[in-house]
């Protein structure tokens, strides 16, 4: 069964904060506290359903089911990507990229950027996007290595 795709609903707020939880919690590349300290910013659902309500998020179901969601938050920066346990390795995180990256594409966007995890580096260099920095981050005292990514969506104009 395809992967389906909509635009986040203030309902789905909860679904994905558990999903974006798991996903924390499932994490490679970082130690327990780490993933605890990253899974801990979907604990307030009302402020991860108004980070969700910025921008454009995608939402990706399988049936009934909440598989992943991504989120262009401003037009040229990915801000969020995550793919349940249970759906990780069948392209869902490559479909969406390539869903955000033509949203990003008809808004105009030269370039698109993320702030990329360790464990999710691979999806993204696969999708065109190169390491401009390594980076760390603090969450609730804990220090989460990630990297700041982009991506050229179109060739320079040539100056008139």
């Amino acid at each position: 069964m395809p992967f389906s795709f909509r635009l986040f609903r203030p309902a789905d707020a909860a679904r994905l904060a558990a999903l974006f939880h798991d996903a924390a919690l499932a994490a490679a590349g970082y130690d327990p506290a780490a993933r605890e300290a990253w899974a801990s910013a979907a604990d307030d659902v009302a402020a991860f359903g108004a980070r969700l309500a910025r921008g454009v998020t995608l939402v990706a179901l399988r049936g009934g089911a909440y598989a992943g969601f991504g989120q262009l938050h401003p037009a040229d920066h990915i801000e969020m990507l995550y793919v349940a346990p249970a759906f990780m390795r069948q392209g869902l995180a490559t479909e969406l990229l390539a869903r955000l990256e033509a949203r990003a594409r008809a808004a105009g966007a030269l370039a698109l950027t993320a702030d990329v995890s360790v464990s999710a580096r691979h999806a993204f260099e696969r999708a065109g996007f190169a390491v401009e920095a390594e980076e760390s981050v603090t969450r609730n005292g804990v220090s989460l290595r990630r990297f700041r990514m982009m991506k050229p969506l179109a060739a320079a104009r040539p100056q008139v």
